[in-house]
């Protein structure tokens, strides 16, 4: 046989390269580079929020309303925050914590914590264990209103709550706060404040913990501390974050809290 009909015999014995994956693939990396040519940038303006065409994009629909009411709390409008901020609570929004952390910062910058919309936002504190923040300013708030009710001229018992109530309920806020963020630097100064004016030594002893080492000190701390209305949980918190645990005071990694608003 020659050679022509020996290759005319095992040509049907060759075998046929599917190339469709390698042509696809050229394809697709084409198209890809044909798209990034003709790319341009995507310009947000400014407070396109608020423009209720623009805002019709977004996936949420209470997102545009939340960045505007970011938007006026960097502008100190702090009014319009309350306002438009009480209004989002009551149609109701996915985004409540933050929210409420607005409409009760916004309080305390305008003076207005003794606003019984905003006292009753302060008082859901322990809807929220997990926020250490929100237990925080609900704290703030509520002992700015007890301190604000005890300025107030012949104030009407029955509008408002009660001084030693607001007091004590900021007490207890404050406490839940550092149960998960014992260290955080702001907690443990609303703490000190509320403590202040009614049990000093105990506002001293988070100042300086060298205070227990004096003579018979540390008995009258815990003394004073066994005086306050507290359950099993918020006295060792405050035993705790006033070193009266000592040793037995050092915070597992797992257990330290996270909370974005704390950083």
């Amino acid at each position: 046989m020659s050679d022509a009909d020996w290759d005319s015999a095992f040509s049907a014995l060759e075998p046929e390269i599917d190339t469709s994956a390698a042509t696809a693939r050229a394809a697709r990396i084409a198209a890809a580079r044909t798209a990034a040519l003709e790319y341009s940038a995507k310009i947000e303006e400014p407070g396109w929020f608020n423009d209720p065409l623009q805002s019709t994009r977004s996936k949420s629909v209470g997102r545009p309303a939340l960045f505007a009411l970011h938007e006026r709390y960097l502008r100190r409008e702090w009014d319009e925050v309350l306002r438009g901020g009480l209004g989002l609570l009551g149609d109701g929004i996915k985004e409540e914590g933050e929210v409420r952390d607005l409409v009760m910062r916004a309080a305390l910058k305008a003076g207005r914590e003794a606003d019984g919309r905003v006292g009753a936002l302060a008082r859901r504190w322990s809807e929220y264990p997990n926020q250490p923040s929100l237990c925080d300013i609900s704290a703030r708030v509520l002992f700015a209103a007890a301190s604000s009710s005890s300025s107030t001229p012949n104030p009407d018992p029955s509008a408002a709550t009660p001084r030693t109530v607001l007091q004590h309920e900021s007490l207890l806020a404050s406490l839940a706060s550092l149960r998960l963020n014992r260290l955080q630097p702001p907690f443990l100064s609303t703490l000190r404040a509320i403590l202040l004016p009614s049990h000093p030594l105990l506002a001293r002893v988070l100042d300086e913990r060298a205070v227990l080492q004096e003579d018979g000190r540390r008995e009258e701390v815990v003394k004073e501390v066994g005086s306050l209305d507290l359950d099993a949980r918020e006295r060792e918190t405050l035993e705790r974050v006033l070193g009266l645990w000592g040793d037995r005071d050092e915070p597992d990694e797992e257990d330290v809290g996270r909370d974005v608003r704390s950083l």
